[in-house]
C-alpha cells in the first residue's frame, strides 16, 4: 500500500502525498515548536517543510523511512529559520 502511494506521489498525485505525510504532521509540528519556541514559527516552518518535501519528492529514494526524511527536512528548515532570526535586528 505504501509503495503504491509513493509511486503515485512521485507521479504528482497530491492526495497520495498528503496521505503519506498527514500521519507525521503533528509530530513534525511539535519537533519544530521545540526547536523554535514559537507555535506560529513552527507552523510556518512545517508548511515550508511539506512544500519542500512535495517539490523534492522525486529525490526521495526510500533508503531512509519517510518519517526520517521529513524530520531531516524539518530540522534543516528550523535551523535556517533560527539563523535568519539571529541576523534580524531586535524589535524595538
Amino acid at each position: 500500500m505504501t509503495a503504491d502511494l509513493i509511486s503515485r506521489a512521485r507521479a504528482g498525485d497530491a492526495a497520495a502525498f498528503q496521505e503519506l505525510t498527514e500521519p507525521h504532521r503533528r509530530e513534525l509540528q511539535v519537533h519544530c515548536y521545540r526547536m523554535l519556541g514559537s507555535l506560529q514559527d513552527a507552523e510556518d516552518v512545517l508548511q515550508d517543510t511539506l512544500l519542500a518535501a512535495w517539490q523534492g519528492f522525486a529525490g526521495f529514494e526510500g533508503r531512509a523511512s519517510l518519517r526520517t526524511w521529513l524530520y531531516r527536512i524539518a530540522t534543516n528548515r528550523c535551523l535556517n529559520a533560527r539563523r535568519s532570526a539571529s541576523r534580524r535586528p531586535a524589535k524595538q
